[in-house]
């Protein structure tokens, strides 16, 4: 085993010093912000470069990302406030011009210098002197342990694969890989083709397979509401941020969209597709231009859930069956940090259990940049999640006692179970506008409370 290097920054405190671990939009932001405090900040990324998600290889380097990945939210909303994306970008920018994108940014406000890329966190303890003991691995394999006054997680959470147990499954002779692992469609030109799952990407990934395969069938395992990008010519992310949107209360803006919803789209049960067994913003949204379109062509074929795998067939729950070459899953990520304890992030039942979505109840030092899932663009929200951490990094501001805080993710899981069951997925969604506020409500009343005092 490779020695353990162990290093303390003699230039400045080491209690001043903020190590972030990832540099996609959240690490990003976080790390921005308090280099433009003067901060110190380290970054850890495992990857070979920035860009988080949005950086793609080729089909040799797995990840979230395939060749014709493009934003669903729009340029405005997605650029940082003080760094806006190019008015060359189109509405909706590809993968790779996000990624260089984010390269900028990262240059622009002097983050570049402080990323550590192939650096992998293995592990987070405290020390008796309260502050972080860092183990990290880079790509040489080789181990190191640093000390920091405060850590930011922004991960984020899709790096690791989820897969469902479908029986049978394993006597499947043909190509069968999970999105993270799909890069294009040209090795499925001419294949039958099963794409499980009725999330972004799997309305990517199959419609642009309807137009290589040899036939593309979509499994639905339950209803969920399709969107398109845009509704009266806007993009649906500014709708969503726009003033006159938060003076709407939630049924006025429910009942909006699901009116424009039905003049634009109909029923989707025009289509061959289940009816959502909730109401629009009850759940995830499959925001998607042509997928509707591909299956009013004839080019995509909807399935209810799969049943079984026997060999090459795959056997549905409405009695059908169909021979195919490869499988295809777009069935998302796991929620996990395998760095930490279970305890600091999440409550007993497995659902994501932090102060304000950002801090730690059980480490209140410990923050989380980006865990949050908004009907609408993540920038602002993480613009906003990081200035706060840079207020508490800084000591202009100060936590609420852990029983406010304890109350207020209380309230946070019982309304999220509500809405949208008892899912670790679901306790990580946010309306855009409503959290937009109390963040900086948030940082408003602790600032100024702090600077009085």
């Amino acid at each position: 085993m490779a020695e353990f290097l162990v290093s303390q920054y003699a230039e400045r405190p080491i209690q001043d010093h903020t190590c972030v671990i990832g540099a996609g939009v959240s690490g990003l932001a976080v790390a921005g912000t308090l280099r433009s405090r003067e901060l110190p900040v380290t970054v850890l990324e495992r990857a070979g470069g920035i860009g988080g998600l949005w950086r793609h290889e080729g089909p040799d380097t797995p990840g979230p990302a395939y060749s014709s990945l493009h934003l669903n939210t729009s340029a405005k909303l997605t650029g940082f406030r003080d760094f806006p994306m190019p008015a060359d970008y189109p509405r909706y920018p590809r993968h790779d011009q996000v990624a260089s994108y984010l390269r900028r940014y990262a240059d622009h406000k002097g983050v570049t210098d402080h990323v550590e890329l192939g650096t992998e966190v293995e592990d987070l303890t405290r020390t008796d002197a309260g502050t972080w003991l860092v183990t990290s691995r880079d790509r040489t394999g080789a181990r190191r342990r640093r000390q920091f006054g405060h850590v930011v997680v922004a991960t984020g959470h899709h790096w690791s694969p989820r897969l469902p147990e479908i029986p049978g499954d394993e006597t499947f002779p043909g190509r069968a890989l999970h999105s993270f692992d799909y890069s294009d469609p040209v090795p499925h030109a001419g294949r039958r083709v099963v794409v499980i799952g009725f999330g972004n990407s799997a309305a990517d990934i199959s419609v642009e397979l309807s137009r290589v395969a040899r036939k593309t069938i979509l499994v639905q395992r339950r209803g969920v509401h399709v969107v398109p990008k845009t509704l009266l010519g806007m993009p649906i992310d500014e709708i969503a941020s726009a003033p006159w949107w938060a003076r709407l209360s939630f049924p006025q803006q429910r009942g909006l969209i699901e009116t424009l919803l039905r003049l634009v789209r109909g029923r989707l049960t025009d289509y061959g597709l289940a009816e959502p067994d909730h109401r629009v913003f009850g759940g995830a949204l499959t925001i998607s231009d042509e997928l509707l379109s591909r299956i009013n062509h004839g080019t995509l074929t909807v399935k209810p859930a799969v049943d079984r795998v026997e060999g090459p067939v795959v056997h549905f729950s409405d009695g059908t069956s169909e021979e195919v070459d490869d499988l295809l899953y777009c069935t998302g990520y796991h929620i996990e940090f395998p760095f930490l304890p279970f305890e600091w992030v999440f409550e007993e039942s497995g659902r994501v259990a932090l102060f304000q979505r950002v801090v730690s109840l059980a480490a209140p030092d410990l923050y989380f940049a980006g865990l949050i899932r908004p009907f609408g663009a993540i920038t602002r929200l993480v613009e906003a999640q990081a200035e706060w951490i840079a207020d508490l990094v800084e000591g202009v501001a100060e936590l609420p006692p852990a029983s406010v805080m304890r109350r207020e993710v209380d309230r946070h899981l019982t309304a999220a179970a509500a809405r949208y069951g008892t899912t670790r997925a679901g306790s990580i969604q946010v309306d855009f506008a409503p959290y937009l506020a109390a963040l900086r409500k948030q940082r408003r009343s602790k600032v100024l409370t702090t600077r009085r005092g």
